[in-house]
């Protein structure tokens, strides 16, 4: 049975949810802006660095592999 009391909070928790929901979106998109500012000026420098060697990279100076 909904009575207007129940509808009055079910409205207050929906209100308190939605509040919350923005705030952990807020700092979500801090915490992203953030991360971006300190990762820019570090691509901006080294260009595109590559942290794993491809696998031609690995093979060379091996000589022949034997099959």
């Amino acid at each position: 049975m909904t009575s207007p009391q129940n509808l009055a909070r079910i409205a207050a928790l929906t209100r308190a949810a939605e509040a919350r929901g923005r705030t952990v979106e807020g700092q979500a998109d801090q915490t992203k802006q953030a991360t971006q500012a300190k990762q820019a000026p570090a691509a901006a420098a080294g260009g595109r660095q590559q942290r794993h060697p491809t696998a031609q990279q690995r093979d060379q100076g091996r000589g022949a592999r034997p099959h």
